[in-house]
Formats: C-alpha cells, sequence, structure tokens
C-alpha cells in the first residue's frame, strides 16, 4: 500500500506540473468560457421571450438548456485530451528509461497500475473542478436544483475515470506517446459505439443488453438526475476492467 501510495503522489506531482497540463488547462478554459457564456446569454434570451409571450410556461429549466449541453461538451473534450495527460504514466517513462528502474524497485505491479490510475485521476479531477467552477458561479445569479447538476457531475467523474483507465492501458502497451493518445482515443471511442445498435433493434432482450452496455445510456441516466446502482457498477466495472488489463501489461513488462 505504501508503494501504491508513493507511486499515486509522485506520478500526480509531475504530471500537474508538466507545461502540457496547464496548456489544456488553458485551452479547455477558453473553450468552457466561451461556450458557457454563450449559452447563459440564449438562455437569458429565451427567458425574457418566454415571459413576455402569453400562456408560456412559467420559468425554463436551465438544466436541460445550458448545463445538460455544456457538461456534454466537457465530455467530449475529455474523449481526446485525457490520453493526452494519460501517455505520460507509462509510455513516456518507457521511452525515458526510468520504467524499467520502477519494474525493479519492490511494488506489485498492481501498486504501479493503481498507482498511476489515482495520479491520473486526480489530475483529471483538476479539470472536472475547473469545469464545475462555471455552473457553480451561476447560482449568484439564477435559482435552480443542484441535485440534477451534482448527479451529472458524477456520471462526469465515473465517465472521465473510464477515459483515464483506457488511457493507462494505452500507455501500457507501447512506448511511443503519440501512438498512445492514438490508442486512449480509439479505445474511448469504442466505449461510445458499443451500445449504439439498440436503436436498430426490434428485439426486447437484445434491446435490453444493448442498453445496458451503452455508454451514452448510463450517462445519461446521471444527466437527467437519475442515479441508478446498474449505472455505478456498470461505470467501475470499466474502471476496473482497464486498471486490471493496465496491472497484467505491467506484469508481463517484468518477464521481458
Amino acid at each position: 500500500m505504501r508503494g501504491l501510495v508513493t507511486i499515486a503522489i509522485k506520478d500526480f506531482k509531475q504530471l500537474v506540473a508538466y507545461p502540457l497540463f496547464w496548456m489544456i488547462v488553458t485551452a479547455c478554459t477558453a473553450i468552457w468560457s466561451y461556450s458557457y457564456l454563450r449559452s447563459v446569454i440564449v438562455f437569458a434570451r429565451m427567458s425574457e421571450r418566454a415571459a413576455l409571450l402569453q400562456g408560456a410556461r412559467p420559468g425554463m429549466n436551465i438544466h436541460y438548456v445550458v448545463f445538460l449541453n455544456y457538461i456534454s461538451l466537457v465530455n467530449i473534450i475529455f474523449l481526446f485530451i485525457i490520453p493526452a495527460i494519460t501517455m505520460r504514466l507509462i509510455a513516456e517513462e518507457k521511452k525515458l528509461r526510468t520504467y524499467d528502474l520502477l519494474l525493479t524497485s519492490p511494488v506489485t505491479a498492481t501498486d504501479i497500475a493503481v498507482g498511476k490510475f489515482l495520479a491520473g485521476f486526480g489530475a483529471a479531477l483538476v479539470l472536472i473542478l475547473i469545469s464545475f467552477l462555471y455552473p457553480l458561479g451561476t447560482a449568484f445569479f439564477a435559482d435552480f436544483s443542484f441535485g440534477p447538476l451534482l448527479s451529472s457531475y458524477m456520471g462526469l467523474i465515473l465517465v472521465t475515470g473510464c477515459y483515464v483507465a483506457a488511457g493507462l492501458f494505452a500507455s501500457s502497451l507501447t512506448q511511443s506517446v503519440l501512438l498512445s493518445v492514438v490508442l486512449g482515443v480509439i479505445f474511448n471511442l469504442i466505449l461510445w459505439f458499443i451500445g449504439q445498435g439498440v436503436d436498430f433493434s426490434d428485439k426486447p432482450f437484445f434491446r435490453e443488453i444493448m442498453e445496458h452496455l451503452s455508454f451514452g445510456e448510463q450517462f445519461y441516466n446521471f444527466l437527467k438526475g437519475d442515479i441508478k446502482i446498474s449505472s455505478l457498477v456498470f461505470f467501475l466495472s470499466v474502471i476496473s476492467l482497464f486498471v486490471f488489463l493496465s496491472q497484467r501489461a505491467v506484469e508481463a513488462s517484468r518477464w521481458r
């Protein structure tokens, strides 16, 4: 356990101290600021028009008009940038020849895999926290229920955990940081494509299976404020699977 914690802390500090990480933070902040401000302005105009129209519904739901679209944008960005963060976890260490030293140190493959996952997940949480400041700031000038927003971010955290775990596995397969990023993005896209055939089947049994395997369906449950145990188990299972595969890849490296 001590080795796991040491690896997690050391790698986390290295990730957040890396110039590329702060370049990513800067780019994300710029994109999120523009997108969120634009969405809020559109929402304000729509609310004004709705208030002027007779018979209009009293109050629009800011969660579905602003928050849902914003969180979806954050998710799309994470799908592509998380592999750029996780590439440093193993692939770059292989490239710099420091990975061999780690393999010969008195730590288990599980300590290495889990420790590096926690480091990458911690760096991703920094980005999530920054993205959360935008809807949180909206509370100063708009009244809304925090329940759906918090459940949406719970879903985003779990989905991001899957991206980190998939990126870690991609990083464990190669010493090329570029290939690691490409593989990480491919793995993330595969996760989203699984279960996409649910709308094209007329067989209830097949539809039910595909819905349970659908990343989109599971994530949408959180976005609409519906926290299901099955969705929690689904995302945690995906994370565990990729961390396990990373552990096996690390173990295999020791025998080469």
